[in-house]
């Protein structure tokens, strides 16, 4: 019976191991190069390195060094644009743990970042130049990455083209080429040039720019159905909301406290706006953009709601309860009210404090924008920032909504205009 037991088990280790280095075999190996810890704003990766005796920018490479020589012959004049911080591109870099086939396809996708490849030659149409669509960055920096290690090709319609790397003939390292999506300046096709060996090594720059105050951003890989390219998200950038200069540039802060995933559904328990200087938040609306592909409901089945009405975020519970809840903290405060000769803190009532409503342009409700209206706030005082926080939405898939993180936008509707439009993540869509 002993020797039986140990046979059993001897043959249950093996199996696992085997499984194991099967398992470890057929995957990739992925890393980034080098993140970064940067003041929030509108943010470029690139690895041209700039030489200009104007700059009108801060520009940093990733020991936080001012990477503008003001010296040698500057070509660059002064410019205005709407990015903030030039960061050094990391790499993207995969080994390989098995064979795998010239013409091998994966994708590759950017969360709060599009790809921002330049040309480094002369093309036709020069379709980033003439779209100006940077804000003047791409005048500044024409080019894209080492002329000897790749070369972009615009595609001739919306922001796509075709990065080729370029690798020496006796290196490890992969050729592929990188097709950027017409459609979506997100997403990525790689391409792969020749046959690939175990130890083998792909290395994609991450030449990209932020949309806008961004706080988190990422690269997503999407692997093969055969697991022998690994699936996995790895973050980029992280905002560093501390600082006076951030505090100054950016009043607020706004994030999701828990990040739930679902398959078509999300929920979002918590949204929280903070005040990093006081002021900021009072009388006036915000607004609530979903990613794309979702509208935004209060936190019920989608099921339950028999039609969406330009007030149905002013649903209620059985208790007559708001689903969704608008509540003050810190420096901040509903209006006091004297009833009977004693002053107490009113609590907020929906529909008067607060109401929702969706966004309503020439009557064609869109409930992907969820706007909030805020009365009756006392507003936070100096030294006393307060913070705001909306609970009891959910977002819902309408359409084709893609795997992964997902991004929703707060900006100022009417007044509050120091309100930082910015993206923050809500949670996740999974397969």
């Amino acid at each position: 019976m002993r020797k039986r037991i140990l046979l059993i088990f001897t043959f249950a280790l093996f199996f696992a191991i085997s499984m194991q280095s099967f398992y470890a075999y057929a995957r990739t190996v992925n890393s980034i190069t080098r993140t970064y810890v940067a003041p929030m704003g509108v943010s470029m990766l690139t690895d041209v390195y700039i030489r200009s005796e104007h700059s009108t920018f801060r520009a940093f490479d990733n020991d936080d060094r001012n990477i503008i020589s003001r010296v040698g012959n500057a070509r660059i004049r002064e410019w205005e644009s709407n990015v903030d911080f030039i960061l050094r591109a990391p790499e993207l870099e995969m080994r390989i743990h098995r064979n795998l086939p010239e013409g091998t396809e994966f994708q590759v996708r950017l969360h709060n970042l599009s790809w921002f490849f330049r040309s480094v030659e002369e093309h036709e149409p020069a379709i980033l130049i003439d779209d100006n669509y940077s804000g003047g960055i791409e005048l500044l920096l024409p080019t894209n990455y080492n002329r000897f290690r790749g070369l972009f090709v615009p595609s001739g319609t919306g922001t796509g083209g075709t990065y080729t790397r370029i690798v020496g003939i006796d290196s490890r390292e992969v050729p592929y080429k990188l097709i950027v999506s017409d459609t979506d300046d997100r997403e990525a096709t790689i391409v792969l040039l020749r046959n690939v060996r175990y130890g083998d090594i792909i290395r994609i720059p991450l030449i990209a720019k932020s949309s806008n105050y961004l706080g988190n951003a990422a690269v997503e890989v999407i692997g093969t159905s055969d697991r022998a390219i690994s699936s996995g998200i790895y973050s980029v950038l992280a905002a560093n909301p501390v600082g006076t200069e951030n505090m100054r540039r950016n009043p607020t802060n706004t994030t999701a406290t828990i990040h739930m995933t679902g398959i078509e559904q999300i929920r979002i328990p918590e949204i929280v706006i903070r005040e990093n200087t006081h002021g900021v938040l009072g009388n006036g609306s915000i607004m609530l953009t979903a990613p794309e592909g979702f509208i935004i409901i209060p936190d019920v089945d989608y099921g339950e709601l028999e039609r969406i009405t330009r007030t149905t975020p002013s649903l209620r519970d059985e208790d007559g309860a708001p689903i969704i809840n608008v509540t003050l903290g810190g420096g901040l405060n509903w209006r006091n009210l004297l009833v009977n000769d004693e002053l107490y803190q009113q609590n907020a009532a929906a529909g008067t404090d607060f109401r929702l409503h969706y966004r309503n342009p020439a009557g064609n409700l869109d409930a992907s924008i969820l706007i909030i209206e805020l009365n009756n706030i006392v507003q936070s005082r100096f030294r006393e920032p307060g913070y705001l926080v909306i609970s009891g939405l959910r977002l819902v898939a309408v359409g084709d909504v893609s795997p992964g993180a997902q991004y929703m936008n707060i900006s100022a509707f009417s007044n509050m205009e120091d309100l930082t439009e910015q993206s923050f993540r809500v949670g996740s869509i999974v397969e």
